[in-house]
This record gives structure tokens, sequence and C-alpha cells, in this order.
């Protein structure tokens, strides 16, 4: 546990990469740390009453899970990311990708289903690693693929703009093992519906999927806000 000095929280004992990255994880997502603010190593370090290595290895860590950007230029920063956004974007792309499911699984051909078959190959190898983020970019192709599949050019670029703009949530929702660990499952079971051309199942399977990534990301973001008003209590 931190113990506080004033400005500075030192972490105690076993001070290791895992423990700076939980407490900027738990900082980030309590709101403390606001999107946009800007994350100098040396400041944290400070701080922290830790060298820069462990910092530096944090926010790389945080990167890869979509809670911190990191330009050669500006340095670390929070990233951008709320609850209401997130709930706005998700309204609309489940509502999108639902129909483009829907769409997708009556015009599915033998090849289209050989080309999604080799990302859920892709993607049971890559879970077998626990490569995560390099499954999460398979994923994308997987659903950039199926959508194309009803060749709605408009609707095509509106799903993948915002799933885009959802990538954030993306990340994060890959770090939470009851998300990641149902995602070859998920894919395997519509790749069968799609064999099948139920497209009422394509559909469901999809929005489903969708709501509860939003719900997971959702309680696990109100989580953090009620455990840092309640430590602040």
């Amino acid at each position: 546990m931190p113990e506080s000095d004033g400005e500075k929280t030192y972490l105690v004992r076993h001070t290791t990469q895992e423990t700076v990255v939980d407490h900027l994880r738990s900082l980030i997502l309590s709101r403390t740390l606001k999107p946009g603010a800007r994350l100098v190593q040396s400041t944290l370090a400070e701080q922290l009453g830790v060298s820069r290595t462990p910092i530096r290895e944090a926010l790389h860590k945080l990167d890869s899970e979509g809670l911190v950007t990191i330009s050669a230029y500006k340095g670390a920063a929070v990233a951008d990311f709320s609850l209401e956004e997130l709930q706005e974007i998700y309204c609309v792309r489940i509502a999108l990708e639902g129909y483009a499911a829907y769409l997708a699984a009556q015009e599915v051909t033998e090849s289209d289903l050989e080309k999604l078959e080799a990302f859920v190959r892709q993607m049971e190898s890559l879970y077998a690693k626990s490569e995560r983020l390099k499954l999460l970019e398979v994923n994308r192709e997987f659903y950039r693929t199926l959508y194309a599949i009803p060749e709605q050019t408009r609707l095509h670029k509106m799903i993948m703009k915002h799933m885009d703009l959802a990538n954030v949530y993306r990340r994060m929702a890959f770090t939470l093992d009851r998300v990641y660990g149902t995602t070859v499952p998920d894919h395997q079971e519509l790749l069968e519906k799609l064999r099948q051309g139920d497209a009422e199942a394509v559909e469901t399977l999809t929005r489903v999927g969708l709501e509860k990534t939003a719900d997971a990301l959702i309680q696990m973001l109100q989580k953090s806000k009620n455990e840092h008003n309640q430590q602040d209590s």
C-alpha cells in the first residue's frame, strides 16, 4: 500500500513495475489524473519514490491498455476517455454493427467464410500465446471483412469510424479477462451461425457481444470512481 508524505506518495516494500502500473491505473480510472494530463517521468518518479525505469515501463504498459498515449514530441499523457463517450459510441456501434452483421449473413459466400475462418484461426493462435493487442488487431480485421460483405459503402465507413473512435475502450476491454476470455469462443459461434446463414442469430450475437463489452467497461470505470470517492470520504 502507498504511504503519503505531503506531495509525495511512496510505494513501499515490493516496489515493482506492476505496483507502479496498478497505482497509476487506479489514478487514471478514478479520474484523479484527468484526460490529457501530462505524465512526466521525473515528476512521477519523485512523487512515488522510485526510479524512472519502472515509471517508463509502466507508462508503456498503460499505453498498450489504451489509458496513456505516448508521443515522440509531447511525451506521455492520460488518454482522453469518459463514461459518457463510451456509452454514446457503443450505442451507435451496437445499432450499426448489428444491422451490418444481419446483412452480411444474408450475402456471405464460401470465399468470405474462408477469410473469416482464417482470422478466427489467427485469434486462436494468438490467444494461446496471450498476445492480447495482436489479437485485437486481428479482431478488427475480422469485423472489417464481415461488414464489407453487403457492399454498403456508407454503412461500412460509419462502422469503421466508430470502431476506431472506440479504440481506447476496445484496448481497455481486452485487459479484462471476462471480455478477453470469451473472444475466441464468441467468434467461433458467430462463424458457425454465418455458415448456417442464420441472419437473426448473427445479428443477436453481434449486438450482445458489444453490449457485454460496454457493460464490463462501464462497471470497471464506475467501480474505480466509487473506490476513489470512498477513499476521499
